[in-house]
């Protein structure tokens, strides 16, 4: 893992990301660093801005791996790429296996398997039951406060 202290700044990130001058290789050399020290989200925004697509692949490979449903679809949306159903069953069981249980529910919810997301719903620190009542009756049609 890189060093974090070698990271550009915030100023120093922003000015790299949106200068009118800065070279695809600078661009892709600063989205590595970042890379390296595991900071992929970041990364991820060099790379959404250069020719970088084997590094985006990478990132989403690390993504499937450790079940990080969120950064994998970022990085699906940097290649331009749909998620096929395969993938976000393989997600979901990555998720699972890590004990991301947010990330699993949020896998099955996006692949339409309700009766799976609603089982992992109910392991989600935080949930309580009358959460997923609540959550039903909007789903049935509730009012909305606009209304």
């Amino acid at each position: 893992m890189a060093d974090q202290a070698n990271l550009p700044g915030f100023r120093a990130k922003r000015k790299i990301l949106f200068s009118d001058r800065t070279s695809d290789e600078k661009m892709r050399a600063t989205g590595e660093q970042f890379m390296e020290a595991e900071r992929y989200d970041d990364a991820l925004e060099f790379f959404d801005r250069c020719e970088a697509d084997d590094l985006v692949r990478e990132i989403a490979r690390r993504a499937m791996e450790a079940g990080n449903t969120p950064l994998y679809m970022r990085a699906k949306r940097v290649l331009d790429e749909e998620i096929s159903e395969d993938e976000w069953n393989a997600l979901a069981e990555h998720a699972e296996s890590a004990r991301l249980y947010t990330a699993a529910y949020l896998a099955h919810k996006q692949a339409g398997h309700e009766e799976e997301a609603a089982r992992l719903r109910a392991l989600m620190p935080g949930v309580k039951p009358e959460d997923e009542a609540l959550e039903e009756a909007d789903e049935e049609g509730g009012q909305s406060e606009e209304s």
